[in-house]
């Protein structure tokens, strides 16, 4: 199928009812971002096809189930009322199989289209005969944006409680998204049983949501805080959000709390 039969796909209007966000033909807001609607081939096989809209431009794809995209189109987009309905003209158009292979496009298409809360419902090959190319109807659902990645700080751990042993050494270690960052001052020993220890471990490119492991150990020997001969041992989660702190009890006589924040 060639580059043009394949973008016909695109080409739409809609059936649902309509929704005041997308009154004014001009409402290039309402259909801002990224729409998505899962297809299967005559073949049986499945595939993606993904518009995106920002201001007047719009970016069209059909991906492999699970794979990479093997059609990318691109151009213009420009919005009016044609009686009850809202048409938008897509116009200098651009397709290929990427972004960086891209050839011309010697036409333009014209739809009708209609939006309700997060659901585009598309139809193709409504505005006029393309040879090979039946009408059909799409429902595209608005992918929602993924949370801006951050970065997580462990700001403090404070020991609420400790076993007795006397003066105590710390060993702290985290991961969280695939990144492992550990805390420990050599020679840094703690002679009270309650202390706040500023661990300060950043990693970066994490969002919230996602969870954060540890392995939180103590001794009274600095060279063994850190493997697996330390006298007292913890492993905890949590799951990252703007700002938190979470307890933890491992033991009858310890007890501490963990304390982070997204920068």
């Amino acid at each position: 199928m060639n580059l043009r039969r394949l973008f016909q796909s695109l080409v739409v209007a809609v059936l649902l009812p309509a929704s005041p966000a997308v009154r004014a033909a001009d409402d290039l807001a309402a259909l801002a971002g990224q729409w998505s609607v899962k297809k299967v081939n005559e073949g049986g096989q499945e595939y993606t096809q993904t518009v995106t809209v920002k201001k007047d431009k719009f970016v069209f794809e059909i991906l492999a189930s699970g794979g990479p995209v093997f059609i990318h189109a691109e151009g213009d987009l420009r919005l009016e009322k044609l009686g009850p309905f809202n048409a938008v003209h897509f116009t200098n158009l651009r397709a290929g199989a990427s972004a960086t292979d891209l050839q011309p496009i010697d036409e333009e298409f014209v739809s009708i289209y209609r939006l309700q809360d997060d659901t585009l419902s598309l139809t193709s090959n409504f505005e006029k005969d393309r040879d090979g190319q039946k009408p059909g109807v799409d429902a595209y659902r608005r992918v929602k944006a993924a949370a801006p990645a951050a970065t997580l700080v462990i700001d403090e751990i404070e020991v609420g409680e400790k076993p007795p042993s006397g003066t105590w050494y710390v060993w702290f270690e985290a991961t969280v998204g695939g990144v492992t960052r550990s805390f420990h001052i050599p020679g840094k020993g703690y002679d009270t049983t309650r202390a706040t220890i500023p661990v300060a471990l950043e990693f970066p490119g994490v969002g919230a949501g996602q969870t954060c492991s540890f392995k939180f150990q103590l001794d009274d020997v600095d060279e063994d805080a850190a493997t697996e001969e330390a006298d007292n041992k913890s492993k905890g989660e949590f799951t990252v959000k703007e700002k938190g702190d979470q307890a933890y009890k491992p033991q009858d006589d310890w007890r501490y709390t963990v304390r982070w924040h997204l920068k």
